[in-house]
């Protein structure tokens, strides 16, 4: 297995950017996935747009409880 560096030059609107990509791979509209996580659609979209950090607790909650892609949603690489 190798490991991938994270780029701490990312930006939150990076993330947003791969958090979004991943909600629409998925074939999931804003509050499903929020729902999913246990958000709001309004932290959902907050994230999406890279006005607010993704806490871990709700990347934790995707990679339980969908097929998200986490680790592309934190490094840019896939996981599978």
């Amino acid at each position: 297995m190798s490991v991938t560096a994270i780029d701490l030059e990312d930006r939150p609107r990076d993330f947003g950017e791969r958090l979004l990509e991943e909600r629409k791979r998925l074939n999931l509209e804003v509050h499903e996935l929020a729902h999913l996580a246990g958000m709001t659609d309004y932290m959902q979209k907050r994230f999406e747009n890279g006005t607010s950090t993704i806490p871990i607790d709700y990347l934790q909650a995707l990679a339980a409880r969908s097929d998200a892609d986490v680790l592309y949603i934190i490094t840019g690489t896939r996981s599978r």
